[in-house]
């Protein structure tokens, strides 16, 4: 494939781990990525593959982590559910300023632990949502078997289902 950007020569494509920051996670890497560099004009192309994913392991991450939420990390949730920061400000209850500061890289303003909680349960719960709707097509379309049995065990990790 030629190079977009000159239309000279064939791409070269190579794995590479790199420092990606689309996100506002500056201390994001990931590994083994693909990228593509004419060698004619010097244009790269990082190809990302399944965004998605990358995001909902991200999300999961933050939501799991014991630390508190870094300024970038608060930024990051807030826009995974789609709020401006007035949004985040309403559904959170408190001043549309306080937002700002909680984000702000100049004088950042530490978020209340129960804002903080209150956000990492909202995206929680959105995301368990989400899943479970995505679902709903798939429900009913098999008929209920009363004799099937549901099996789980105790193991180091907890409860697990067993196949």
């Amino acid at each position: 494939m030629l190079c977009s950007e000159c239309r000279m020569a064939e791409w070269q494509e190579s794995s590479e781990s790199i420092r990606y920051d689309e996100l506002g996670l500056a201390n994001l890497v990931l590994k083994d990525i693909a990228v593509r560099k004419c060698p004619e004009c010097g244009y790269r192309s990082v190809i990302i593959p399944d965004l998605k994913g990358l995001k909902l392991l991200l999300i999961g991450k933050l939501l799991n982590q014991k630390a508190r939420l870094s300024r970038a990390e608060i930024r990051f949730l807030r826009e995974s559910l789609g709020w401006s920061k007035a949004d985040c400000a309403r559904n959170l209850h408190v001043w549309p300023e306080q937002v700002s500061r909680w984000e702000s890289a100049v004088a950042p303003g530490p978020m209340q632990v129960q804002s903080e909680l209150l956000l990492r349960a909202v995206v929680a719960l959105t995301l368990k949502s989400e899943e479970m709707l995505s679902h709903l097509g798939e429900l009913g379309t098999v008929a209920a078997d009363p004799l099937q049995l549901v099996s789980m065990r105790y193991g180091r990790k907890g409860w697990e289902m067993m196949s």
